[in-house]
């Protein structure tokens, strides 16, 4: 009976251990079109302004252009209006299209939201101009001077004539470097979006530094740019492309190094939604969310990769601590060892959530803490979400 009680005593002990963690916040938003500003929740959430706030959604097109935030420490949802419509005013010749009486005002969208720095004091994003009378649509880079509220960047990236009626634009957010103050995004064209197979994606990276833009690389591929990390100590950018296992269409990634603008292609995983470097950026890993398939790549020779399988409905992959590499699925937090990938625990998401459980969305702030996102949990629509700091 001691012997007994003693190994009932040490599993709860375990346990307790295996499975700490502290919820340092949690929140739920739901897309609201009836008050104004209007609040449109975003699918992919992520910690900006040093890790101090979440970008987590934005104003929909037929309201002023703004921006919401979670401030992690306030606890509270913060909006930021943007002043394109006062800089519109002012250079109208350069935009197609002109403001509407009705339905929405402006003929400028913010496409992608790109970062936003209280130190620096300046925020970017990728903004579409399309005119209700045209086909024709124009894409820009603005940059935002937060000290005097005032846009004083637009920088032409791309145009799609009228007359093509097959083109489709993509941009996506690559990562920030808080040290530098540099931020990366891509910014694709995909010619016909029915064609899987035929490089016809024109694809570029670009880099944004105070007031400056500069495309880095551009590139033919098959599929748009998709899942991009950056490793901001050591200078490196992985871009992926997005295609299912039952396609067998052979994806490639894409692995930038920026201190020697070395670019090469290389062999990754179907539906890569985890992505992740190692802290010291020496390994880059990949895990697909279809397959369960993990790789290990070594960032010095690509053609080094250790494999192994985990499991499926995999949503995002990243560290919250040193020596745990978390694949957040939709069963749990499932936690391995990134040396010799083999799991170490498992902290189920019932443990949070009590409803059905769909966690895309989740972000982490790398060796910092997980904003674990559960899309399903709030039947009016808004995502439940926690942030977890690893004990």
């Amino acid at each position: 009976m001691r012997l007994k009680s003693f190994l009932c005593v040490l599993c709860v002990f375990v346990s307790s251990n295996l499975f700490s963690q502290t919820i340092e916040s949690e929140f739920m938003f739901a897309t609201d079109f009836n008050v104004r500003p209007t609040f449109v929740e975003g699918n992919n959430p992520y910690f900006v302004n040093g890790g101090k706030w979440l970008f987590i959604g934005q104003t929909a097109d037929f309201d002023e252009p703004g921006l919401y935030f979670y401030d992690t420490k306030s606890k509270e949802k913060i909006y930021k209006p943007i002043p394109l419509e006062t800089y519109y005013l002012t250079h109208t010749t350069d935009f197609l299209g002109q403001l509407e009486t009705k339905g929405k005002r402006l003929p400028l969208t913010i496409y992608e939201f790109l970062f936003y720095d209280e130190v620096a004091m300046r925020a970017g994003f990728v903004m579409e101009n399309k005119a209700k009378s045209s086909k024709g649509k124009k894409y820009f880079y603005v940059g935002w001077d937060l000290s005097t509220n005032s846009i004083d960047v637009v920088e032409p990236i791309y145009e799609i004539p009228e007359e093509d009626k097959k083109s489709f634009a993509q941009s996506s957010f690559i990562g920030y470097s808080e040290k530098d103050k540099v931020a990366y995004f891509t910014f694709a064209v995909d010619a016909d979006l029915k064609d899987d197979v035929s490089e016809d994606v024109n694809a570029y990276v670009y880099k944004v530094q105070n007031q400056s833009v500069t495309l880095l690389k551009e590139y033919k591929t098959k599929s748009y740019p998709y899942t991009p990390e950056f490793h901001p100590e050591t200078n490196q950018i992985v871009i992926a492309c997005y295609a299912e296992a039952f396609q067998n269409l052979n994806p490639t990634g894409y692995f930038f190094q920026l201190d020697t603008n070395n670019f090469q292609s290389f062999s990754i995983p179907s539906t890569p939604y985890g992505i992740s470097f190692s802290n010291d950026g020496k390994f880059l890993y990949m895990a697909s969310a279809d397959t369960g398939e993990v790789r290990m790549y070594n960032t010095n020779n690509l053609a080094d990769v250790k494999k192994s399988k985990w499991g499926t409905h995999g949503h995002k992959l990243g560290f919250w601590k040193e020596g745990e590499l978390v694949w957040v699925r939709n069963s749990g937090l499932h936690i391995y060892d990134p040396k010799t990938l083999k799991q170490k625990k498992v902290i189920p998401t019932k443990k949070f959530f009590k409803n059905h459980i769909n966690v895309s969305g989740s972000a982490f702030l790398p060796n910092q803490k997980l904003l674990l996102r559960n899309i399903l949990e709030d039947p009016k629509g808004g995502a439940a979400n926690r942030i977890l700091i690893a004990d």
